[in-house]
């Protein structure tokens, strides 16, 4: 197993501390920059400050990688509006919101440090003939960028810093536009991008920033640069726009690192779609397998992975602790998978764990738990008592994401699928089905959906819900497809009329044969849950089942919907879904304040 790349912080107190504000921050370092970066190894010690805080609650531990990546038709977390993350989901978040000030400035506290090592590393003499300290430079460049990408994406245009803060600075910025940053930093990746290592070249691998995944970062980051997001004029009025006149260039970009990352053969579609995750619980990282970077957590110390986001579990008498599994699918979502993907039962956990490990059957308004992950496939038990920082590292990027941005953005370019765009879509499906099925479920298929151009984005649309359930990518796909609204409105629309057609039906409805109940029993391990009837209704329980209400839970016995429906999207209310989504989140009021007037919020907060 590769040693975990990120220890604690302490061990980054050579050059850096905290911010006291967001562009204010002091070194009390007992050594110079120039002796710093005059030394491989404390160049690679000041890098690894920056990647610390990657690893805290306010970073991809919980909120980037949780909090702010919900509520879609995929990934949402309910329970109605607390002040803090569910008025985030649910889009009903205001300026003294608790969850929105320490991302922001871990966001800036980590940018800074980046621009430390960058401007650091290009004026040590080390940069010029130590390709190692080249590699550590866009690592360097990549954090930066990856920060400044949360940034632009959870609160639009932001203030825009390059140079390290030191005293004397300006510490009060304006906005910039979010294009001019993206521009920025897409040039800067693909500047380093060649003197950079592929995971294999290094011994911490995929815990690494590396040249595989600053390749996918930079069609990732394209694609929103050419894709939309949402504006406000100054009445206030709310748009969801793209740059029409240079939209395409960025979708060429994508299309052109992609295919850089396809033709170097340093990655692969791990075989099985089970052992990617499985890998992760296991603190097994492949270099050349479908993860291209994940976040480095140190083990027990933070990530909420399989905590958080995962199988729920109650504790007792089995050594692994709880688990709370607050982010949860839709029930449309898990009757949307075709029954032969082998991703749905990885996907989809239609059960929790009892103290005992036992399987015990959900509920469908808000108990389908992401099965990806769970404390129980830990090699190493963490302790009956055990709850959070289970150590599990989060995978930011996999290479069948790449396979699929190629698929996009061949479809763009050429107004329709290539040959390039199809083979890229099969591969994802050829690991996604058993080969017994390929014939119907690949070859066929992708021939269908090949008809024309928009037929084959739908189809990249379905089958990134598929394949990245519960990585909580969806959000940021379908805001760039100016597709939120819709899909919203539509999923709301659907959960409602599945619960009146399996409650109150008459048989008539388009949910009518969908099952209102379910039945199930232990199988002969007395583990694992044996479900009956979770895809047609029956008309009576088989011998020797227990009943479960099921998709009747989706309405209440006078036919309102339950609070599931109505509290997850609460503060979006167009059921057409023209209207924009205020996704974008509102700067905290003691930032605001502190900005000396540089710095106010719109869309209407």
């Amino acid at each position: 197993m590769i040693r975990r790349f990120i220890y604690f912080m302490a061990v980054t107190t050579v050059l850096f501390t905290s911010c006291k504000k967001y562009l204010e921050t002091d070194s009390p370092s007992t050594f110079s920059n120039d002796y710093v970066f005059s030394h491989e190894y404390d160049i690679y010690n000041a890098l690894k400050g920056v990647y610390a805080l990657l690893t805290l609650d306010e970073g991809y531990s919980t909120r980037l990688s949780f909090y702010y990546t919900v509520n879609t038709d995929v990934e949402m977390i309910t329970g109605g509006s607390d002040g803090g993350r569910r008025d985030i989901a649910e889009f009903t978040c205001n300026t003294s919101n608790s969850e929105v000030l320490k991302p922001w400035n871990n966001c800036y506290q980590a940018i800074n440090r980046a621009n430390e090592c960058i401007k650091g590393i290009k004026n040590s003499s080390l940069y010029a003939t130590n390709a190692n300290v080249r590699q550590m430079y866009g690592e360097a460049i990549a954090l930066r960028a990856q920060m400044y990408y949360e940034l632009v994406r959870n609160w639009g245009d932001v203030p825009f810093k390059l140079t390290p803060t030191v005293a004397g600075d300006n510490f009060y910025l304006p906005r910039t536009d979010r294009d001019t940053i993206l521009t920025h930093i897409i040039n800067d990746l693909i500047e380093v991008e060649p003197d950079m290592y592929y995971a294999d070249q290094m011994s911490e691998g995929i815990e690494r920033m590396n040249r595989g995944f600053v390749q996918g970062l930079i069609a990732r980051i394209a694609l929103a640069r050419g894709g939309y997001s949402l504006h406000s004029d100054a009445s206030g009025t709310l748009t969801m726009k793209r740059n029409e006149t240079d939209y395409l260039k960025y979708y060429q970009i994508a299309n052109k690192y992609c295919k850089l990352l396809v033709a170097s053969n340093k990655h692969a579609l791990t075989p099985s779609f089970k052992t990617v995750f499985l890998n992760e619980c296991q603190f097994i990282t492949p270099k050349n397998g479908d993860v291209l970077y994940e976040i480095a957590f140190p083990a027990t110390y933070s990530s909420d992975l399989g905590y958080y986001n995962g199988i729920k579990m109650t504790a007792g008498t089995q050594p692994y602790g709880s688990a709370s599994g607050s982010i949860c699918y839709p029930p449309s979502y898990f009757y949307s998978f075709d029954t032969t993907d082998t991703r749905l039962p990885v996907t989809c956990a239609l059960y929790s764990l009892d103290g005992t490990l036992k399987q015990v059957i959900a509920n469908p308004a808000g108990g389908i738990t992401t099965g990806k992950w769970c404390k129980a496939f830990m090699s190493t038990p963490q302790g009956a008592a055990s709850t959070k920082y289970t150590g599990i590292n989060w995978p930011i990027m996999r290479y069948s994401d790449v396979l699929l941005m190629l698929a996009e953005t061949e479809n763009e370019i050429n107004g329709g699928p290539t040959d390039v765009a199809k083979n890229a879509l099969i591969q994802v499906r050829q690991r996604a089905f058993p080969s017994t099925v390929w014939d119907t479920k690949v070859t066929q298929y992708v021939n269908a959906v090949s008809v024309d151009k928009a037929t084959f984005f739908n189809a990249i649309v379905n089958e990134r819900a598929w394949e990245f359930g519960g990585e909580c990518l969806r959000k940021f796909d379908l805001i760039r497809w100016n597709l939120y609204g819709k899909t919203i409105a539509a999923t709301r629309l659907k959960l409602i009329q599945m619960g009146l057609d399996t409650r109150l039906g008459t048989g008539q409805g388009t949910y009518a044969t969908f099952p209102d109940k379910v039945y199930w029993k232990y199988k002969a391990d007395n583990v694992t849950l044996d479900i009956a009837g979770l895809y047609k209704k029956l008309s009576v329980a088989p011998t020797g089942y227990t009943t479960a209400n099921w998709l009747m839970n989706l309405a209440n016995a006078d036919g309102s919907a339950p609070s599931f429906i109505t509290d997850m999207f609460s503060g979006y209310t167009d059921n057409t879904g023209a209207a924009p989504v205020r996704y974008i989140l509102p700067i905290h009021q003691s930032v605001i304040a502190a900005s000396l007037g540089n710095l106010q919020n719109y869309y209407n907060y």
